[in-house]
């Protein structure tokens, strides 16, 4: 196959392909570089083209943003709703059952058949239906109402939590698609501009280059990372030399309070470090400075926070 002219190939579009995070790095560079030459005939009106599609950009980001937190936290709710019935409320219950009924007997049987199996394993959906089975069947037991009552209570908590989750994932998928187009559509007039720069400087293109983040786009490094962490456990996530002026996108997608640290070696525990934590189902814009003491350091690390439960991470370094 004939490989296309890498001239015809926009190199913004390929560095905004590693990160959201990179894509609006490289246009808020860009605009503020046209801004500050916005009275010159030449960069003037690219500004002008520009500027709007940038400010798409950023609305873009932001909602996605903030939408990625509110799923995160319903995800959350019901993961901790669904590590509750399986620790408490299915024995809790079970116990209120054979206050009634003797376990093994006819009607101990007809309300938990299989035990607790049915709420401690299966998808989330399968338990969240088995407790509705339990509600049906718990019924006009007078003996059973305040049984029924916690019950049909927890039901209503987990199903809300479990319809809130649904729909805030359909609300981050259509707020992503709004932001892949908005960077697409800022990269594309970026590489226009890029097109008139080369035809206005014909002799020397290079003169342009202080518009564009030439570093940042030039970067092949891997920007997104993400892991898990089992109770207690740190580990080093990658190498680098962070400006005082940057900062990383920072997300918790797991049930406990984890920390992020810059070590000085890659395999040092977070003892005697600045240790910035970020609490379960969130996500930080970590500035750098935040590492107090620590900013010249090169090993980004992270650790769970937590002696008991896993936990995972991710983490965009644009």
């Amino acid at each position: 196959m004939i490989k296309t002219w890498s001239y015809f190939l926009n190199p913004f579009l390929n560095c905004a392909k590693k990160s959201f995070k990179r894509a609006v790095k490289i246009s808020t560079y860009t605009d503020a570089q046209l801004y500050t030459r916005r009275l010159d005939a030449f960069y003037g009106p690219l500004y002008t083209e520009f500027h709007p599609l940038h400010v798409l950009l950023l609305a873009a980001y932001n909602n996605w943003k903030a939408q990625g937190n509110v799923q995160i936290s319903s995800t959350f709710t019901v993961r901790q709703l669904l590590a509750q019935l399986s620790a408490t409320k299915i024995a809790l219950w079970d116990l209120q059952i054979q206050a009634v009924y003797a376990k093994g007997s006819a009607e101990y049987i007809l309300l938990l058949a299989h035990g607790h199996k049915p709420y401690q394993t299966g998808t989330k959906l399968e338990r969240i239906n088995t407790i509705a089975q339990l509600i049906t069947n718990l019924t006009g037991i007078s003996a059973l109402s305040a049984t029924l009552t916690d019950v049909t209570n927890f039901y209503t908590s987990i199903n809300t939590a479990e319809t809130a989750q649904s729909g805030n994932k359909g609300t981050k998928k259509t707020n992503s698609g709004l932001l892949v187009t908005a960077i697409a559509n800022a990269m594309i007039e970026m590489f226009s501009i890029l097109g008139a720069c080369t035809s206005n400087f014909k002799t020397d293109p290079s003169v342009c280059s202080p518009i564009f983040d030439m570093a940042t786009i030039r970067n092949q490094q891997q920007a997104v990372y993400m892991g898990s962490l089992i109770r207690s456990a740190y580990q080093m996530i990658a190498e680098r030399t962070f400006l005082l002026t940057e900062s990383i996108d920072a997300y918790n997608t797991g049930l406990t309070e984890i920390g992020y640290y810059m070590a000085l070696n890659k395999d040092d525990a977070p003892t005697g470090y600045t240790v910035v934590t970020v609490l379960a189902g969130l996500t930080n814009t970590i500035d750098i400075t935040q590492f107090t003491g620590n900013t010249t350091n090169k090993f980004l690390s992270v650790v769970n926070l937590s002696s008991i439960t896993a936990g995972s991470f991710k983490v965009d370094l644009g």
